[in-house]
């Protein structure tokens, strides 16, 4: 029998729309499937952190229904940005139990914006949790993060679902996970307030700067748009997610 193909996981970036990652794990999981190597942007650079570092799809799912993730975010208004993302940022120091990204059981990378250069930036190694911070540093919501001496902000500027970082790396088989593109409605104008504005600016930037055209297969989970920041709406992005991955693990199944 020939060997198992390598997986690769691309893990996008939107938000708490960034639930629906879950489903996708608890789903390969029941299979008996981890990937070969992942990489992420933005909140999908904590999901692939976690799951590289060897959390289950399960375990997961009842962590986020059970926490309240409005500490997380910790809102607090300054001319930078509405958090400085810290509470976030030991939220994942803390699960990744401060390990480095070259340590971690499955091969991980992490993808931010250099602020300073307009160019993308891997981490490939280093603590995970700074990596996270960076990568997640939604312009306008988190403040930029200074790491040894760059200022960076979230990935999604420049690949907001990172597949062919995964083809670099190796991977026979991509799968990828677009959180932009909801399927069968058109996302609403926003209303006219500087949050939503902010959102919905960051989500046509994910749509356009990103490789998800890389993927053998590509689950867009949203069933309709939700808000990056719409904490009241993360069980249900978990259900996309547990809905969309149900629907196409037979295609991943036939292409390993």
């Amino acid at each position: 029998m020939s060997a198992r193909k390598k997986l690769g996981i691309a893990f996008g970036g939107g938000g708490i729309r960034g639930m629906a990652h879950i489903g996708l794990i608890e789903e390969l999981d029941k299979r008996g499937i981890r990937a070969d190597m992942v990489a992420g942007t933005s909140i999908g650079s904590m999901m692939a952190s976690l799951y590289a570092c060897g959390y289950k799809g399960n375990f997961l799912a009842k962590l986020m229904q059970n926490m309240d993730l409005r500490l997380i975010m910790n809102i607090s208004p300054s001319h930078k940005g509405l958090t400085n993302g810290g509470n976030y940022a030991e939220f994942a120091r803390l699960m990744t139990k401060g390990q480095n990204i070259e340590d971690t059981p499955i091969p991980l990378r992490i993808v931010a914006t250099d602020l300073n250069s307009a160019q993308i930036k891997v981490f490939d190694e280093g603590p995970i949790w700074r990596a996270i911070h960076a990568s997640s540093a939604i312009p306008g919501v988190f403040t930029p993060v200074d790491y040894r001496g760059v200022l960076y902000v979230d990935g999604c500027l420049v690949d907001n679902c990172p597949c062919q970082l995964l083809r670099d790396m190796g991977a026979d088989v991509v799968i990828g996970i677009d959180l932009d593109t909801p399927k069968g409605q058109k996302p609403p104008i926003p209303k006219p307030n500087i949050i939503n504005v902010i959102q919905r600016s960051i989500d046509v930037m994910g749509k356009k700067n990103s490789s998800a055209y890389a993927a053998d297969v590509l689950l867009t989970p949203m069933d309709e748009y939700i808000g990056s920041i719409d904490i009241a709406k993360a069980d249900w992005a978990l259900d996309c997610g547990r809905r969309e991955a149900a629907e196409k693990i037979n295609d991943i199944l036939a292409l390993l």
